[in-house]
């Protein structure tokens, strides 16, 4: 089986967040598994200091009245003998940002995205190299199953291979002005409603979900939220009508990247099957690193995340001075996003010093430390598609404290009253009052060395590789193999 990847980014290539991680990790299984999978994603200015070796062929593509040239240049992922094709169009591509620059989202995102989607079924022109599955990701990419179906239906050619669309993120949709459209150069009858049109605008994310042979989101609980008008982001008529070829799998995350056991990040390594000394230390150097008193033996709640609405960090902005007043937990807050939320942070931060640590910005290291040395983990969000952050803080041995909401759902087991399976906290509702009550819950269970490490010990031996999730996606790789090619 021959799988190519689509995706605008690629750990560790280019990346903004949990898109190009999961690109980046994935194939890696799935090369392990014998299939012959490979990635496409943009030369950004960010790849170009790499080793790339470029194919000769020239080639252009159609877009309504334009010819666009580009060449695909190869390089490898990592150190895994996994290609890596490059669409070269420094016109396009070779910018400060991959979506966006200081003065916002680039206008010419639409045509960006038909440039990546479209040479992705162009592609076997300069490789020779055919896939059987094309694995579209997000919106910048999910209009190469349309233009994989132009090229079965309309100009008559053989279809060269089935789509996969995965959905990472309900509300991120490229949503562009309907006159947009035909820079596509896609048919005029895909521009309608049961193609990309959608509210009087050109929604690329919707005409993948129209066209694509078969769609995943990234966990199982997701794939039944956006199915619904309060998770569904004005599309869940159209993921209910697409519903049986609908299915969620829920992400790994790369286990030798995020080793507490070898992380050069950690001041210790923390052995998950004795963590006490590991944590202990870890957490000591936390507080020293974060200007907190490093002998405290509170219990020490962390974040690591962007500031907007999703992840309702508001909430705990809402609740912070009670609990500083009722308990002598601490807290430390890495991230960056919403200019009040940021400035709010800092706020609490001068109000309560020893209490209280934020870095505003993001680092990685610090974020590794911070799983690494807290004792619980926060993550209030008011929808998440799959979360690996609180992955992360339970193969660290931090306890994640999360909404009940999609891959949260999925992957934590609540503390009720037996500590047999339950590896962190959910709450049900995106209130203060309900986030406020499982933390005090959370204080509580701290004050029980004993339970707390029973269940400490459980969150450190989740399961949380890609073999399963693998697995998963070969059996919807030969699903949507399965289909019939449609009479022309």
């Amino acid at each position: 089986m021959k799988v190519l990847f689509v995706s605008p980014e690629v750990s560790p290539i280019v990346r903004t967040g949990g898109l190009g991680d999961v690109v980046g990790s994935l194939p890696i299984s799935l090369q392990a598994m014998g299939i012959d999978v490979r990635i496409l994603c943009p030369l950004h200015r960010q790849c170009k200091d790499m080793d790339i070796r470029f194919f000769r062929k020239k080639l252009g593509l159609e877009l309504g009245a334009q010819t666009i040239p580009f060449r695909i240049g190869q390089t490898t992922l990592g150190k895994f003998d996994i290609p890596v094709y490059l669409v070269e169009n420094d016109e396009l591509f070779d910018r400060p940002g991959i979506y966006a620059d200081e003065e916002g989202d680039y206008t010419d995102n639409s045509t960006r995205a038909c440039v990546l989607s479209k040479s992705a079924v162009l592609l076997y022109k300069a490789t020779g190299w055919t896939p059987d599955v094309f694995h579209a990701h997000d919106w910048m990419a999910a209009p190469t199953a349309a233009y994989l179906n132009e090229l079965s239906f309309v100009k008559k050619v053989r279809k060269i291979g089935k789509s996969v669309l995965t959905i990472h993120n309900l509300e991120h949709q490229g949503v562009f002005p309907q006159r947009d459209f035909v820079l596509s150069g896609l048919p005029a009858e895909y521009s309608g409603i049961d193609g990309f049109e959608h509210q009087g605008s050109m929604n690329l994310l919707k005409g993948g979900i129209q066209h694509a042979d078969k769609i995943t989101t990234v966990s199982p609980t997701y794939a039944s939220e956006v199915r619904t008008k309060a998770f569904g982001q004005g599309l869940e008529e159209s993921l209910k009508y697409r519903g049986a070829d609908l299915v969620g799998i829920l992400n790994g995350i790369d286990q030798d990247s995020w080793n507490p056991q070898r992380d050069p990040a950690l001041p210790s390594p923390i052995d998950p099957l004795d963590p006490s000394a590991g944590k202990s230390a870890c957490k000591r150097s936390l507080l020293e690193e974060m200007k907190l008193p490093p002998e405290s033996r509170a219990p020490l709640f962390g974040v690591v995340s962007r500031l907007y609405r999703q992840k309702g960090l508001d909430l705990l902005l809402r609740i912070l001075p009670s609990l500083i007043s009722n308990s002598e937990a601490n807290f430390v807050i890495l991230g960056s996003g919403d200019g009040k939320e940021e400035q709010a942070f800092r706020e609490l931060a001068r109000a309560y010093p020893t209490r209280i640590s934020v870095f505003i910005g993001f680092d990685d290291g610090l974020a590794r430390r911070i799983f690494a040395g807290t004792d619980f983990f926060l993550m209030p969000s008011r929808f998440e598609p799959c979360g690996l952050a609180q992955q992360y803080a339970m193969r660290y041995g931090s306890l994640p404290i999360g909404r009940r909401t999609g891959g949260l759902a999925d992957t934590i087991i609540h503390y009720s009253r037996s500590t047999k399976r339950a590896n962190g906290f959910l709450f049900e509702n995106a209130n203060p009052s309900s986030f406020a009550k499982v933390v005090n819950r959370a204080i509580r269970l701290f004050q029980n060395p004993r339970k707390f490490a029973s269940i400490q010990g459980n969150a450190l031996q989740s399961p949380c590789s890609w073999e399963s999730a693998a697995k998963q996606y070969a059996d919807v790789y030969r699903w949507a193999m399965e289909i019939p090619s449609k009479e022309k």
